[in-house]
């Protein structure tokens, strides 16, 4: 098994990202592999902004501002793991971007114009790649957005500002354009009970690693 995969873990919120990264891990680690786990935003300085919001920002300045904390992200954590030939596993990447960023309705003159939308999606993807290095490995943990919503907005008070329904809808619009272009997407139905979308998960990373 090749040792230096750069795993990106995409969906939107609530489709069970933190409950299947641990166990990713595991997959890899009983193969003798090395793993490092990080996440986007991450908890550097940019970062730190982006995640202190309580509203969204600006489109120009959301965006920056991601493209800032990933460029240091690779240099600071990404980039050197891969270097020492670990299994990088990424709690969001370059992905969310596209499908985040790349829907911000007001960034558009019309917000109704899908293929404006579209373009906006594309030269986001285009932008990060000049930079970023594609995830070996897209594994899309595909939620319908009304479950999402349902699993937020149990045991809290209310949804930061990323988790409205259309920006979810949007978002998972997005995501679903990104993982059709994706050499090795491997997209997994979310709406499953943990360990049954865990099974999933190990299934297809035997595909692909050859396992």
């Amino acid at each position: 098994m090749k040792k230096n995969y750069l795993i990106a873990v995409e969906g939107i919120d609530g489709a069970g990202k933190s409950t299947q990264i641990p166990k990713i891990a595991q997959y890899f680690e009983a193969r003798g592999c090395t793993v490092c786990l990080t996440a986007e935003p991450t908890k550097g300085p940019f970062g730190q902004r982006i995640r202190a919001a309580q509203t969204r920002l600006d489109p120009r300045t959301e965006r920056q501002l991601f493209v800032d904390d990933r460029k240091e992200h690779l240099v600071t954590c990404i980039l050197p793991a891969l270097e020492r030939g670990e299994v990088v596993i990424t709690d969001r990447y370059f992905y969310s971007s596209v499908a985040y960023q790349g829907t911000r309705r007001d960034a558009l003159k019309n917000s109704e114009d899908i293929e404006a939308l579209h373009d906006l999606q594309d030269d986001i993807a285009e932008q990060n790649r000049l930079y970023s290095p594609e995830a070996d490995i897209l594994i899309y943990l595909r939620l319908d957005v009304d479950t999402a919503l349902e699993r937020m907005r149990s045991g809290r008070e209310a949804l930061d500002p990323f988790e409205k329904k259309q920006t979810l809808q949007d978002v998972s619009d997005a995501f679903d354009r990104l993982v059709k272009d994706h050499p090795q997407a491997l997209v997994v139905d979310a709406s499953l009970m943990p360990d049954e979308v865990t099974a999933q998960i190990y299934a297809g990373l035997d595909r692909i690693t050859g396992e």
